[in-house]
Formats: structure tokens, C-alpha cells, sequence
């Protein structure tokens, strides 16, 4: 039994599913060819490679963000509309 079987049968004994046998080898299959595809991605030497968290270069240009203490009278005034202990905002769905 190979590493993928192993894991495989390991996953489905944790997550507590039924799976015939005929599903369990083509998972197997599936996720032979997955690997086949991932592997030559991950022999790529990326220890050089500065770490990167956006897709660009992009400066925040909006204003600090301080808490502060406020009544809760203050803050419902400051809201557009509130009602009944809510704070009430636009629908976005229909």
C-alpha cells in the first residue's frame, strides 16, 4: 500500500464517510495525477525569493485608524438609521 492509499483511507476514516471502493480508486487516481501535476512546482527553489503578500505595489493613502472611547448614544447619532438596539444598513440582496 503506497502513501496516497495510506492517507487517503486516513482521511476517510477522520472525516467519517462511506466510500466504496470503487470511488476510494479513483480518489486514488485523481489524486496520483494532482501530484503528477503539483511536482515540478515544487521543485522550484523559491528560498531566494523575497515574500510577497499583495500583487502589487499599492500604498494605503487612508487615514490612521484610532480607537477611541464613545457613549453609545454618541455612536447611534453618528449612525444613518438605528433602530431597536440595531444598526440598520442598506440591503445588498433581494
Amino acid at each position: 500500500m503506497d502513501d496516497i492509499s495510506k492517507g487517503l483511507e486516513k482521511a476517510i476514516k477522520v472525516i467519517k464517510i462511506k466510500v466504496s471502493s470503487s470511488e476510494q480508486e479513483q480518489l486514488q487516481r485523481e489524486l496520483k495525477e494532482f501530484l503528477t501535476w503539483l511536482e515540478p512546482m515544487l521543485l522550484v527553489d523559491t528560498g531566494q525569493t523575497e515574500q510577497q503578500f499583495f500583487g502589487h505595489d499599492a500604498v494605503n493613502v487612508l487615514r490612521d485608524d484610532h480607537p477611541r472611547q464613545s457613549e453609545l448614544a454618541e455612536l447611534q447619532e453618528a449612525a444613518p438609521k438605528f433602530a431597536g438596539g440595531f444598526y440598520l444598513v442598506p440591503k445588498i440582496l433581494e
